[in-house]
């Protein structure tokens, strides 16, 4: 049985090696809710402003009460009135996908249509859309109204991040730097032997993963790389409709996205195992004899 068919809900899967060219799919053009991971394009949008002068990353905006919005984030718990940098935005919408952030940031690009259009049109990666700002009203119950994008859509984007085609090579640098400090790492890194502070703890700088992942009930995604000293490997986990819709750690949807992480690091890194990359699991263990994906 593979892993697909051991989860209760869609699985979507896009991977690259970029040292071979080699790729792992799964529904991959599958269009698939984005939930908070689709706060990739605002921040590319953001960098590419800042690239053509219309903006200053240093410029700050007054948070005033009605840019409050509830769910993910720290703003939401904080007074009106701060001050923030939009390179702190950006760096808040990333790394605890905060909500309140993400709609200051696309306010002050211009709007929703602006963020798609040089998704669409400059770089052609049509198959990711965003819908609305966040606003639960509008979202509801149904978290495709926020976005939608296609696994190999969202692994596209990120592999001409890592190859510096968006925006320029120094954004790219900057952006992965932000999305390197990502504090939510329990979809595709679960089972992987990194963290955020690798830095802090004078850890080997070898191994890391950048990412940004999205959660709603019964969904979870994750994109990003994660570079291992033989490859660099740019990824997208889609799961959607799962029946476990609780909000935990340990939720369906979050743990089949961290088995898919580890399979495919051990495809692609051999010797992950004795370098001690990857964490024991009895999560793992239960999929560990399946496929990675179905279709592969």
């Amino acid at each position: 049985m593979t892993v697909a068919e051991r989860f209760s809900g869609q699985l979507g899967f896009a991977a690259k090696n970029l040292a071979t060219g080699e790729e792992v799919l799964h529904q991959a053009d599958a269009t698939l809710p984005t939930a908070s991971a689709i706060k990739i394009v605002v921040m590319i949008e953001v960098f590419a402003q800042a690239e053509e002068g219309k903006l200053n990353l240093d410029e700050r905006i007054e948070m005033v009460p009605s840019d409050t919005v509830l769910g993910s984030g720290v703003l939401r718990d904080l007074m009106p009135g701060l001050r923030l940098s939009i390179r702190d935005l950006v760096t808040l919408m990333v790394i605890v996908s905060d909500n309140t952030a993400t709609n200051m940031l696309i306010d002050r690009v211009g709007g929703v249509d602006v963020v798609n259009q040089r998704i669409h049109g400059r770089y052609g990666v049509d198959s990711v859309v965003l819908h609305n700002r966040i606003d639960f009203g509008k979202i509801g119950d149904d978290v495709r109204r926020l976005a939608e994008a296609t696994p190999r859509g969202l692994t596209t984007l990120m592999e001409m991040m890592v190859q510096g085609k968006l925006v320029s090579e120094r954004a790219c640098q900057q952006m992965i730097g932000i999305m390197g400090r990502q504090l939510y790492l329990d979809q595709v890194p679960r089972y992987l032997n990194t963290n955020a502070f690798w830095r802090e703890l004078g850890l080997s700088g070898d191994f890391t993963v950048a990412s940004k992942t999205g959660f709603f009930p019964g969904t979870r995604v994750d994109t990003g790389v994660i570079n291992t000293p033989v490859s660099q490997i740019v990824y997208t986990a889609m799961a959607h409709g799962a029946n476990d819709t609780s909000m935990g750690f340990e939720a369906e949807p979050a743990v089949v996205n961290g088995v898919l992480g580890r399979l495919v690091l051990e495809y692609w890194w051999p010797g992950a195992v004795e370098r001690k990359a990857v964490v024991a699991s009895p999560y793992f263990d239960q999929y560990s004899a399946a496929t990675p994906i179905a279709g592969s």
